[in-house]
C-alpha cells in the first residue's frame, strides 16, 4: 500500500517530469494494484480452503508466465466461480463466501488475479484476469454460477464469451462497462491533464494493439435472454458511472437488475440486503 501511495502522490504533480517518466508513472497508477493485508477473519476463511496455483502468460508486460493463487472449498456438483475486482482479492468476498458455504452440494472457487492479493506481479491488467478465469475453467470444469465484482464482472463476461461457455446464472456486481471511463476516473482523481490522458491512451493502443474503447462490455456481450443474468449496482457509485450501465441495460431488457442505492462500490459485495437477495433468488434452489 505504501508503494501505491507514493505513485498516487507523484501523479498529483507531473509538471517536473519528462514525457517518458510521465507515461511510466501513469501505467503504474492504472495497473499497479495496492496490496491490502488480510483481516484475521479473512485469513481464517482462506485457511479452510484447498489452495492451488495456476499460471498464465503475461503477453503485454513481462512476456513471462505469471503464477496466481486460487482457493477451493467443497467438492459438490454445483460449481461456483468468484472473480474479484481491481485492487482486490478473493478474501474480499468473505461475507459472500460465508453464505455460499452454508449451501449443500457446492464447490466454490475463488482466486487472486496476477498482481492482486497474494499473487505476484508488479502490474496487472484486464487480460490477466480473463486468462486466469479461462485457465481455472479449463482446470476445474464449467461453472454453474459465475459471480464477479467491478473489473472482475467485466472479465467474467469476456472470458465466458471467449471460452464459449454459458453458466446457469451470471451475477455481476457493480460491473465496469467502459474501461476507458474507469481509467479516466483514476487519472482524474489526481488531476492528470486531459492532454496527458490522451497520450496515455495512445500508449495503451501501442501496447495492446487496439484502442481502449475496444474494451467496452458492449463489444463482447453476445448473450441473449437465455442467460440468467443479474446485475446489482448502486446508482451513486463513485467508481463506475451508472449512466453507462443504464444504457447497457436498456439495450438488454432481459437482464434483471437491482439498485442498492448508497451501498458504495467496494461495500456492495458485503451489503447485507444484496447478499440476502442473491442467496434467496439464485442459490436457495438447485442451480
Amino acid at each position: 500500500m505504501k508503494h501505491y501511495r507514493q505513485i498516487y502522490q507523484q501523479a498529483k504533480d507531473l509538471t517536473q517530469m519528462e514525457s517518458s517518466a510521465i507515461d511510466d508513472l501513469l501505467w503504474k497508477l492504472i495497473c499497479y494494484a495496492p496490496k491490502i493485508p488480510l483481516r484475521l477473519a479473512q485469513q481464517q476463511l482462506l485457511d479452510t480452503a484447498e489452495h492451488f496455483q495456476l499460471s498464465v502468460t503475461d503477453t503485454y508486460f513481462t512476456k513471462q508466465e505469471l503464477v496466481f493463487n486460487g482457493f477451493k472449498w467443497g467438492t459438490g456438483s454445483r460449481k461456483i466461480l468468484l472473480t474479484h475486482g481491481w485492487s482486490s482479492k478473493a478474501a474480499d468476498f468473505s461475507a459472500l463466501l460465508e453464505e455460499l458455504l452454508k449451501l449443500e452440494d457446492v464447490e466454490i472457487i475463488a482466486f487472486d488475479a496476477p498482481g492482486n492479493g497474494s499473487s505476484p506481479a508488479e502490474l496487472s491488467n484486464l487480460i490477466l484476469y480473463i486468462e486466469a478465469i479461462k485457465k481455472i475453467i479449463n482446470q476445474y470444469g464449467k461453472p454453474s454460477a459465475v459471480i464477479g465484482h467491478s473489473l472482475g464482472a467485466m472479465a467474467n463476461v469476456i472470458a465466458l464469451q471467449q471460452a464459449g461457455i454459458k453458466p446457469d446464472v451470471l451475477i455481476s456486481i457493480a460491473p465496469v462497462i467502459k474501461l476507458k471511463a474507469l481509467f479516466c476516473n483514476m487519472m482524474n482523481s489526481v488531476n492528470v491533464p486531459e492532454k496527458l490522458q490522451d497520450k496515455f491512451f495512445t500508449s495503451f493502443q501501442a501496447t495492446f494493439n487496439r484502442p481502449v474503447s475496444d474494451y467496452d462490455l458492449d463489444t463482447y456481450y453476445n448473450f441473449d435472454h437465455t442467460l440468467n443474468h443479474w446485475i446489482a449496482f448502486d446508482e451513486e457509485d463513485a467508481v463506475v458511472n451508472s449512466a453507462y450501465l443504464n444504457l447497457f441495460l436498456k439495450e438488454r431488457p432481459w437482464i434483471k437488475s437491482e439498485n442498492y442505492k448508497g451501498a458504495g462500490h467496494e461495500k456492495l459485495i458485503r451489503h447485507t440486503p444484496l447478499l440476502n437477495d442473491l442467496i434467496r433468488d439464485y442459490f436457495s434452489a438447485t442451480l
